[in-house]
């Protein structure tokens, strides 16, 4: 032995040493249990402990005693947030999301097979979409001479009133024709 064992009687030196291989084990056994664990199914939560135990039977042998603990707690995390609703933050970004909801193919669902296909009823699904978002667009019924002078069109013959959406973008506020994502100045409220 060297000078600096010397300090220590063979009894504490055995102790010394098998405090050290029992930490060394327990390191051992939470590194190769956090990576031996299976995946976490959604809502389920797996804890498993890995309890190491030691008891000194002589003073050179050391048995360890290994009880996994496993905790499976059931967690439903249901949480109905609202969708902020917002208006359109400029033009660019009303028809960026014309685009990409894809006007010209909405499609309407009805409760009867044989129920009419018509301007409301792209008016109220493209305005749903817009609820989805978290976008406010409003319905609205204009007459055919207004639909004239803000879309520089004609509505179909024996139609007087047409129905399509309106976005506000700052004190400006937009008509969009629901069938054609067609987007045309409608007033500036100051």
């Amino acid at each position: 032995m060297t000078n600096k064992m010397k300090w220590f009687s063979p009894k504490m030196y055995t102790i010394l040493t098998t405090l050290f291989a029992v930490a060394v084990l327990n390191i051992f056994f939470s590194i190769g249990v956090s990576v031996g664990q299976a995946p976490i199914k959604p809502q389920t939560i797996t804890v498993t402990e890995l309890v190491v135990k030691s008891q000194l039977i002589e003073t050179h042998t050391v048995q360890y005693v290994e009880k996994p603990v496993t905790v499976v707690e059931y967690i439903e995390r249901t949480q109905k947030v609202p969708v902020e609703l917002h208006n359109f933050s400029d033009i660019e970004e009303l028809e960026q999301w014309l685009v990409a909801v894809d006007t010209n193919t909405t499609t309407v669902y009805f409760q009867l097979p044989d129920a009419p296909v018509d301007c409301d009823d792209y008016a109220l699904a493209l305005q749903s979409k817009a609820l989805t978002n978290g976008y406010i667009l409003s319905f609205e019924i204009i007459s055919r001479s207004e639909y004239k002078a803000v879309f520089k069109s004609q509505l179909p013959s024996g139609q007087s009133l047409h129905a399509i959406n309106l976005a506000m973008i700052g004190n400006s506020a937009y008509y969009i024709e629901p069938q054609t994502g067609e987007v045309a100045f409608a007033v500036h409220l100051d």
